[in-house]
C-alpha cells in the first residue's frame, strides 16, 4: 500500500512540475516575445532615424540576416560599386559575430563627408547598438568608420590622370613608375619576360592624361587606356607617385617625408660610361669598403657585356640610369634614334638587373626640348666635373672635385679609366674632412625629380624647353 502511495506521489510531483515547466516556459515566451517585438520596434525606429531623418542620399538598396541574437543591416545605392559592397559587408560581419551573443543589431551604410571644396571622402559606417534590459530599449554602443574612396568635386563621377595631374612631365613620371611595376608584378608570375612583353610595356601608349582613376585611401587606381600584358587596371601607391600628383589629394596623409636633412652638407658621386669587368669591379669593392651608395649611369652596350656586373650595381644598393646605348651626341641624331637608343638601353638594364632606369644623362650633356621629350625620364647633369677623362691623374682628379665642390653637388666620373677609380679613396677622405655625406641622386633630389628637366645640383634645376 505505501509503495502504490509513493509512485502516486512521484506521479503526481512529475504532473506539478510539468505543469509548472510549461506554464512557466510559456509565460517566459510571452516576456520573450513582448520584448522582441519591442526590440524590432526599436530597430525600425533607429534604422529611420539614421537614414530616413537625415540627409544621407542614394539609399536604394539593403541586406539584412542574423548572426544568433544579432540582427544586421546594409544599405547601399543600388549603383554601388562591387567592391565596395563586398568591403561593406565584411566589415558588417566582423561587427555582427563580435555582438551575437546579445540581443543587438549592426547598422552598415555607405556615407559622404565634404573635406574640402576639392574632396569628398566615402566612408563605410558600422553602427553597434545592444539591448539595454533596463530601460528596455537599444543603447548605440559605437561605430567603425573606414575611408573606401575619395571622390573629387569636379568631376565625381569619371575622375581621370588629368584631373589630379598638371604637367606632361608629371604624367611621364608616373608612366614610368606603372612600367617598371608591370613588370615587376609579371616577372613574379614568370621567371623571364621575353622581349615580345618588354616591347609591350615600353612602347605602347597604354597611359594618357584621359586614362580613367579611381582614388583610394593608399593608392590610386588606374583604368589603362589599352590592355597590356593582360592588365586592364593596377593600383599604385600614393606614396611612389606623391611628388607627381595635386598635393591636396593627400593633404591628411601621414605620409613619410623623403627629404634630406637642411643642416648638413651632401653629394652625389656618379660615374658614367661603365659597367666593365675591371675598374668597375674595383670600384665597386671601394665604395662598399667606405660605405657609400652612388649612381651610376650605364651604356647599354657595356651592359650587354657585362650583364652581371650591372646586377651587382643594383644588387649592392647603388642607382641605375641610363646613358645611351652606343654614347651618340643626342641633339645630333633622329628622335627615332634617340627612342632605339633609349628602348635598347632599357631593355638591356632591365634583362640584367631587372629593373627599369629613373634617371637618363645624355652623352656630352647634349640635349633639346625635343629630345628631353622623346626620353621621357628626367635628365641629370652635374656642377662638378673631375675631368678624369682628360687629365688622368689620381691627384689631379682629387684637386679638381675639392675646389670645386658645394653643397648639393652633382660629381662626375668615369668609372671605366683605373687612375678615376684609384682616386675615389682619397676623394672621400677629402669630402668627409670637409663635412660631406654620400647620397645617390634621388636621394639628393629628394625622390622628385621630373622629366623634361635637368639637374645640375640640388638647387640647380632647369626646364628643358
Amino acid at each position: 500500500m505505501r509503495k502504490k502511495l509513493l509512485l502516486i506521489a512521484i506521479f503526481c510531483a512529475l504532473i506539478l512540475t510539468l505543469v509548472v515547466g510549461v506554464t512557466y516556459k510559456y509565460l517566459m515566451s510571452q516576456v520573450y516575445g513582448e520584448e522582441q517585438t519591442n526590440f524590432e520596434t526599436q530597430v525600425e525606429k533607429t534604422i529611420k532615424t539614421a537614414f530616413f531623418d537625415r540627409d544621407i542620399t542614394q539609399i536604394e538598396e539593403s541586406k539584412s540576416g542574423d548572426n544568433q541574437y544579432n540582427k544586421y543591416y546594409l544599405y547601399y545605392s543600388a549603383t554601388e560599386n562591387k567592391n565596395i559592397i563586398k568591403q561593406l559587408e565584411a566589415q558588417t560581419q566582423v561587427a555582427s559575430k563580435q555582438l551575437k551573443d546579445s540581443r543587438s543589431m549592426v547598422l552598415s551604410y555607405v556615407n559622404e563627408e565634404k573635406v574640402n571644396d576639392a574632396l569628398i571622402n566615402r566612408q563605410l559606417v558600422t553602427k553597434e547598438y545592444i539591448w539595454d534590459d533596463k530601460t528596455k530599449s537599444l543603447k548605440y554602443l559605437g561605430e567603425i568608420k573606414e575611408l573606401s574612396e575619395i571622390l573629387l568635386s569636379k568631376n565625381r563621377n569619371e575622375p581621370r590622370l588629368k584631373d589630379i595631374v598638371n604637367e606632361e612631365s608629371d604624367l611621364l613620371a608616373i608612366n614610368r613608375i606603372v612600367q617598371e611595376q608591370l613588370l615587376s608584378t609579371r616577372t613574379k608570375l614568370k621567371s623571364t619576360i621575353d622581349e615580345e612583353e618588354l616591347d609591350q610595356v615600353l612602347t605602347n601608349d597604354f597611359l594618357s592624361k584621359d586614362s580613367k582613376i579611381t582614388i583610394l585611401p593608399h593608392s590610386i587606381q588606374i583604368a589603362f587606356d589599352k590592355e597590356v600584358l593582360g592588365v586592364t587596371t593596377m593600383n599604385v601607391d600614393i606614396e611612389k607617385i606623391l611628388p607627381f600628383i595635386d598635393p591636396a589629394i593627400v593633404f591628411d596623409h601621414n605620409l613619410p617625408k623623403k627629404s634630406l636633412d637642411q643642416k648638413r652638407n651632401y653629394v652625389a658621386l656618379t660615374f658614367d660610361d661603365g659597367p666593365n669587368d675591371t675598374s668597375t669591379k674595383k670600384l665597386l669593392g671601394e665604395l662598399k669598403k667606405e660605405k657609400i651608395k652612388a649612381t651610376f649611369f650605364v651604356l647599354g652596350q657595356m651592359v650587354d657585356k657585362n650583364p652581371e656586373v650591372a646586377k651587382k650595381i643594383v644588387g649592392e644598393g647603388h642607382e641605375i640610369g641610363s646613358h645611351s646605348y652606343t654614347h651618340p651626341d643626342l641633339t645630333q641624331v633622329t628622335l627615332d634614334k634617340v627612342k632605339e637608343e633609349v628602348l635598347k638601353t632599357d631593355k638591356a638594364i632591365f634583362h640584367a638587373t631587372g629593373v627599369l632606369p629613373k634617371l637618363f644623362r645624355p652623352p656630352y650633356g647634349a640635349v633639346n626640348g625635343a629630345v628631353a621629350k622623346t626620353i621621357g625620364l628626367p635628365i641629370i647633369q652635374w656642377n662638378v666635373d673631375s675631368e678624369d677623362w682628360q687629365v688622368k691623374n689620381k691627384d689631379l682628379i682629387v684637386n679638381k672635385v675639392i675646389d670645386t665642390v658645394e653643397n648639393g653637388s652633382i660629381i662626375l666620373i668615369h668609372d671605366i679609366h683605373e687612375r678615376s677609380v684609384e682616386s675615389i679613396p682619397e676623394m672621400v677622405s677629402q669630402l668627409r674632412k670637409r663635412g660631406y655625406e654620400f647620397v645617390t641622386i634621388s636621394e639628393l633630389l629628394s625622390y622628385g625629380q621630373e622629366p623634361l628637366n635637368q639637374y645640375f645640383g640640388l638647387a640647380d634645376q632647369r626646364e628643358i624647353k
